[in-house]
């Protein structure tokens, strides 16, 4: 079975424990009774663990607490959950597709991109010329499929119980003619009408803020139900998952400082406009 990003981080989960408790992946695979192999691949997420092996590792570990038992339980039902991307896993690198596993999932969603319109505020025209901008050479089909993939992301944002989303967007991203100006207004429009709705939160960071905490680049903070938030930095070539107390910690306090030195929602509003204005002149 395909491993997931939920299940690998389960597996890591259940490493901690036991070497919290001081024993050896020998020693505790011959008390559940399987090979040392079984345990190596359940803890790198690679294969489903059951819920009685689950339980008596927990006991073995010394997990004696029932909410955080419970916590374990539902995190080892939700490893391997199917989810429509999979459908398209011929094409999707394994770190996309855990990205868009933990953007369905999420209750609330941080992005800050400096010089893009986040994914899920792209029109159709906008994610073409992005996907084309990029030195790679895609058949056609390729950039369909890709392209259909985040229309498909976009629906998490129509749901009856849409997580709420947070983007905070630097000015070159709304003045950067991308795929020419006329697919740039209908972006703009798009961004415009968007952040109408109350479940999104659209804020412009000028160029007057001068240095601030996103200089490094763009990131993505993913607050999911019932579990720790997850860190998402995207470079050139990966994608790196942090999920450790001081990273969450650090991306948090980044994005409550672009937060504060960006403009509120009304004046965003505005700039998105003027900008819309400018380029139709």
């Amino acid at each position: 079975m395909a491993s997931t990003f939920r299940s690998r981080r389960l597996g890591a989960d259940l490493r901690h424990l036991r070497e919290d408790a001081k024993l050896g992946s020998e020693a505790v695979a011959k008390e559940m009774g399987f090979s040392r192999p079984k345990l190596s691949r359940i803890e790198a997420g690679e294969v489903r663990v059951s819920q009685n092996d689950l339980k008596a590792l927990l006991s073995l570990y010394g997990v004696a607490d029932e909410q955080r038992r419970a916590l374990f339980i539902q995190s080892a039902r939700d490893a391997h959950k199917s989810g429509w991307w999979q459908a398209y896993q011929d094409t999707l690198p394994r770190t996309y597709a855990d990205y868009i596993a933990l953007e369905s999932e999420a209750v609330e969603i941080k992005n800050f991109e400096p010089i893009l319109i986040p994914g899920l505020l792209q029109t159709e025209a906008y994610m073409r010329a992005v996907i084309l901008a990029n030195p790679a050479i895609l058949p056609p089909a390729d950039v369909d499929r890709l392209v259909r993939v985040l229309r498909e992301r976009q629906a998490i944002l129509a749901n009856e119980h849409p997580p709420r989303l947070w983007a905070i967007i630097g000015e070159s991203a709304i003045r950067q003619t991308i795929g020419g100006s006329a697919v740039m207004r209908e972006q703009l429009a798009h961004l415009e009408t968007l952040s109408e709705h109350q479940h999104i939160v659209v804020q412009i960071l000028p160029h007057s803020a001068g240095a601030h905490p996103g200089l490094t680049g763009a990131f993505v903070l993913f607050a999911l139900p019932h579990d720790a938030d997850v860190v998402c930095v995207e470079n050139m070539t990966g994608t790196l998952y942090m999920d450790r107390p001081g990273e969450r910690q650090s991306y948090n306090e980044a994005f409550n400082h672009l937060r504060a030195a960006a403009l509120n929602a009304a004046d965003s509003l505005a700039l998105i406009r003027r900008v819309a204005q400018d380029m139709r002149e």
